[in-house]
C-alpha cells in the first residue's frame, strides 16, 4: 500500500509540474518586420484640403523599432513617433520581379484628438496617409509617398 502511495504521488507531482510549465511559459512578443527596421524614406506629403491637393512639401518617414515617424509631421502636428501594427506581410512576383509589400497601420489618441498613419511599402517606394481627428471629425488629413534614401557609402 505505501508503495501504491509512493507512485500515486510520484505521478500527481509529475502531471502538476508539467501543467505548472506549461502555464509558465513567457508569452512570446509578436514578431517584428524585419523588412521595416531601420528605413528612412524621402516622401513628398500633400495636405488634403476641401479645395483640392496642396502644394508639395518634402520630407522623410522612418521605420524602426516598432514605430513610424517624419518630422514634418512632428513639426506641423505635434505627432511624435508612433508604434505601428503590420497588418500585411507578402511576397509576390509581378512580371518576374520578386515584390515584397508591407501594410501598417498606426494609432495615437489622446485626449482631444486621435491620428491615424497607413502606409503601404513595396520594396523601396512607400505611399500612404496621416489623418488627424477632433471628435468625429477629419481635422487634417496628409498623403505622401516617395522612395527609399539610398545610403552613401
Amino acid at each position: 500500500m505505501n508503495r501504491m502511495n509512493m507512485l500515486k504521488s510520484v505521478v500527481v507531482l509529475l502531471c502538476f509540474s508539467i501543467s505548472f510549465a506549461s502555464f509558465a511559459q513567457t508569452k512570446k512578443k509578436p514578431d517584428k518586420s524585419k523588412f521595416l527596421e531601420n528605413r528612412k524614406f524621402s516622401v513628398q506629403f500633400y495636405e488634403m484640403k476641401p479645395t483640392g491637393r496642396g502644394k508639395a512639401v518634402e520630407s522623410t518617414v522612418s521605420t524602426k523599432t516598432g514605430k513610424i515617424e517624419s518630422p514634418l509631421m512632428k513639426e506641423k502636428l505635434q505627432i511624435d513617433e508612433a508604434n505601428f501594427t503590420v497588418i500585411l506581410d507578402s511576397t509576390y512576383t509581378e512580371d518576374e520581379t520578386e515584390m515584397h509589400m508591407v501594410k501598417l497601420e498606426a494609432f495615437i489618441e489622446n485626449k482631444k484628438d486621435e491620428t491615424k498613419w497607413e502606409a503601404t511599402i513595396i520594396n523601396f517606394d512607400i505611399d500612404g496617409t496621416v489623418v488627424l481627428r477632433k471628435g468625429d471629425v477629419d481635422k487634417k488629413k496628409f498623403e505622401f509617398s516617395g522612395t527609399e534614401k539610398t545610403k552613401k557609402k
